[in-house]
């Protein structure tokens, strides 16, 4: 019996690249392919949050981790800066697209992602030299939110594989109102009444 090769980071990647094309497509968002190459890359190195997150003591992500970076942005030299920022903008732009979820246990809402990380993109861009990486920063900070939202619809189709993740998913927009929830859900059969009074539209 053959073994089944396992994916190669690449396959990975280009996996990612065409699911990115194909629900930006869908939602009629225009990007530079350096741009989707770069979500796509940084979906292929992080899709596991043990693997994505700094884990604190008691096993859990640590809730200090913007602010730990923020401070090291502001001590660092300037080539160290860089790195921060591309590191806080990446953070910013996984918490509050694939893994939106855990949001819901914080403090902060996605706006506060969506201004750290937009902002933190938008610094990198004028601070990089060569004007590939620089228009891409500068398009990952002007469509931060534009492509959080894809990257949260990736993770939850990704994550309904039964009545209990569809289940799930009805509760959240009960919670947030969010259109692209709620397009998800009519997709599944799942009837979305008109709701009043709801929390945040994502």
């Amino acid at each position: 019996m053959d073994r089944v090769k396992p994916a190669t980071v690449s396959d990975v990647r280009d996996y990612f690249a065409l699911e990115l094309k194909t629900v930006m497509e869908k939602h009629k968002l225009s990007a530079r392919d350096t741009s989707v190459l770069y979500l796509a890359t940084l979906l292929s190195r992080n899709i596991e949050s043990e693997r994505f997150f700094c884990m604190g003591p008691d096993g859990k992500p640590a809730d200090t981790l913007l602010t730990d970076l923020y401070i090291q942005y502001l001590q660092a030299k300037s080539e160290e800066q860089k790195i921060i920022l591309q590191r806080l903008g990446d953070i910013c732009l996984m918490i509050s697209g694939y893994f939106a979820e855990s949001v819901r246990r914080k403090v902060v809402d996605l706006g506060f992602y969506f201004g750290m990380g937009g902002s933190a993109y938008r610094s990198l861009s004028t601070l990089v030299e060569e004007n590939e990486p620089r228009e891409t920063f500068d398009e990952l900070s002007v469509k931060f939110e534009s492509f959080s939202n894809v990257l949260g619809e990736m993770s939850e189709r990704s994550g309904i594989q039964s009545n209990k993740d569809v289940l799930r998913l009805y509760e959240r927009w009960i919670t947030t109102g969010s259109d692209r929830l709620k397009n998800i859900l009519t997709e599944k059969g799942i009837a979305t009444p008109f709701k009043t009074n709801l929390k945040v539209s994502q």
